[in-house]
């Protein structure tokens, strides 16, 4: 009986161990698969801008690193997104969501452009404005002022030349704002056009696990025309895929005129994972757009240009350094002499142990 009894309390003490430690693993899970259903919101910045003499392809990734003025800027750049979903969030706005490539598609399929890319073609419009409103003044000028006017009585040519020569240096003050407003509406579509070839690199792995927060994709596009050196207005739009799976929108750029097949005309994108993204190799996607034209024109992924295959990253929330709390274990150490007290001390305790047990039987 007794046996029995001491065996079902064994088997009650397994139970009740097995159910706590069940209890504690389930709430410890419990939040993890919950987070995994419900990321949180997913914060990406990037800045693009067209490059000449683009870093060379064989440059040693272990040497990239940002400039001060790009570092602002990337940190600038996530400080007002972050305001702005605040603020959003405040006024019941829902938070954005990352657009999947058929979603962009079939936006530029309806003729939407993306904000960069309605930004600059506004930028150039004005831009294109003001230069033929200056050109105008000149030649009005330039025909009402009393010398001009006698130099047209005297040497027409000379007049002529005055005014041309005028008009030409306000152009040349206005051309790099006018780069992408290249006049091609009547050959949009009949050209060809190629990715020549794309590479990325690495920056910022504070917490030195081998993957990082910031990186920067550069491509170069080519334009196959009629002529040799032929301009074409585009804008591109880039995907991310983790680990092989659906391609999300993280960037448009701005309308950028290319020439031909020039080497000098790359477009680089530098991007900042800030906020939601797992510790995991991403593909990247490029998908270029001819100004005017709905269709894609020309396209590169990870799997045509290694440069765009499994980069290893992570968002900056994920790349913290923590620092390990130091605890000092102090161990004491008890010596037990063993001089003729302490012998007769056990003794006394011994046969004080032998008479309690004769008293109970």
């Amino acid at each position: 009986m007794d046996i029995k009894l001491i065996t079902q309390n064994r088997f009650s003490q397994v139970i009740s161990v097995f159910t706590k430690v069940s209890c504690a693993l389930m709430l410890t899970l419990a939040p993890t698969a919950y987070a995994d259903e419900h990321e949180q919101d997913m914060i990406v910045v990037s800045e693009g801008r067209q490059v000449s003499g683009a870093a060379s392809l064989s440059e040693p990734a272990g040497k990239a690193s940002l400039s001060p003025e790009q570092k602002q800027t990337l940190l600038q750049l996530i400080a007002d997104e972050k305001a702005k979903r605040k603020s959003d969030a405040a006024q019941g706005k829902p938070l954005p969501k990352r657009a999947t490539r058929e979603y962009i598609t079939s936006l530029r399929q309806a003729g939407q452009l993306s904000v960069n890319a309605l930004h600059s073609v506004n930028q150039a419009s004005q831009a294109l404005s003001k230069l033929e409103t200056s050109v105008n003044e000149v030649t009005t000028d330039a025909a009402t002022t009393p010398s001009a006017t006698h130099a047209a009585a005297t040497n027409p040519v000379t007049a002529n030349t005055v005014t041309t020569n005028n008009s030409i240096e306000s152009q040349s003050s206005n051309s790099k704002l006018l780069t992408n407003h290249v006049s091609q509406q009547s050959i949009i579509g009949y050209r060809d056009f190629d990715i020549y070839e794309a590479y990325s690199r690495l920056f910022d792995d504070f917490d030195e696990d081998g993957f990082y927060q910031t990186f920067s994709v550069t491509f170069d596009a080519d334009v196959y025309g009629f002529t040799q050196g032929e301009p074409a207005n585009v804008y591109a739009e880039l995907y991310l895929s983790r680990n092989g799976g659906p391609w999300e929108h993280y960037y448009s750029t701005e309308v950028f005129t290319i020439y031909g097949d020039a080497t000098d005309d790359d477009y680089e994108v530098l991007t900042t994972l800030a906020q939601g993204y797992k510790t995991d190799y991403y593909d990247v996607l490029i998908d270029l757009y001819e100004f005017g034209y709905e269709d894609i024109v020309a396209t590169l992924s990870a799997d045509e240009s290694d440069g765009l295959y499994a980069l290893p990253l992570e968002s900056s929330d994920r790349d913290e350094v923590y620092e390990e709390e130091y605890i000092e274990v102090v161990e004491t150490e008890v010596i037990v002499s063993g001089g003729s007290l302490a012998w007769s001390g056990l003794l006394m305790l011994l046969l004080l142990a032998m008479r309690r047990s004769n008293l109970n039987a």
